[in-house]
């Protein structure tokens, strides 16, 4: 990246550290019934300075809160709409590819970088290494980045390449929380897969579903995650209308 090295008026309006407390406290709040009112002022905001800074920490707050699987579907709608409603006048103040980017283009740049860093990094923890609570705060936070991603990829924000990718590394590395994160994944984007497949006459999803079918009678691994593994497989084959899971049955009968 090449930096910008002409000089440049940037607004501020309000203090960086009130607008990011005003925003996280927002983010806090947000909810389907609040979501118009809470979305736009956390707009007014991002406008609040026209660096892209603001842009960052948005995207970084909402990583800090995403983890929670019941909200990751309504965060994702609130980072498809500053892409949609950003003030385009936003500018970076480095070139990408030899160009500034501005506004929601800066937005989702930012986004999937930071997407990008965290599906690389991981969440796998090793037990013996991490206390129990930030081992579970851990995988908490990986499993709430799949869910995130998978919502982002239904609102087309991510590349239907890029989904794949993240499917074929996922299966390259067929323990526990891969396997896991990948029936979560599945769960949330493989209708849509499906259907962009038939539709461009491609056949990606089978060589992904065939291993998860020699995955499912794996020793190495759980009866959790092969029950998870199946309801998956039962679940496509059922044109992706839910019926009796195996895993919520298993986890039942184990409670007993």
């Amino acid at each position: 990246m090449q930096a910008l090295n002409i000089p440049r008026k940037i607004e501020f309006f309000i203090p960086f550290h009130l607008a990011q407390c005003k925003i996280k406290a927002l983010l806090n709040k947000l909810t389907l019934k609040k979501f118009d009112s809470i979305s736009d002022q956390i707009i007014f905001y991002a406008n609040n300075r026209r660096d892209g800074c603001m842009l960052r920490e948005i995207v970084r707050l909402i990583f800090e809160s995403h983890d929670e699987s019941n909200f990751c579907a309504i965060y994702a709608q609130l980072c498809f709409r500053l892409m949609e409603r950003v003030d385009h006048k936003i500018i970076a103040i480095k070139k990408f590819r030899n160009k500034f980017l501005q506004g929601g283009t800066l937005f989702k740049k930012y986004l999937l970088d930071r997407c990008e860093k965290d599906f690389k990094k991981g969440w796998k923890v090793n037990m013996m290494s991490y206390e129990y609570y930030e081992a579970i705060k851990i995988r908490k936070q990986g499993l709430g980045l799949i869910r995130f991603i998978g919502e982002l990829f239904k609102l087309k924000m991510i590349a239907k390449k890029t989904m794949h990718e993240c499917i074929e590394k996922l299966l390259k590395l067929p323990e526990e929380e891969e396997m896991e994160s990948l029936c979560i994944l599945m769960n949330i984007v493989g209708k849509q897969l499906d259907h962009i497949e038939s539709n461009n006459n491609e056949q990606r999803m089978e060589p992904y579903f065939e291993r998860m079918k020699e995955l499912s009678t794996s020793p190495n691994l759980s009866n959790q995650i092969k029950f998870l593994l199946m309801d998956v497989i039962d679940l496509r084959d059922n044109a992706w209308k839910p019926r009796e899971s195996r895993s919520e049955i298993f986890k039942l009968n184990s409670n007993v």
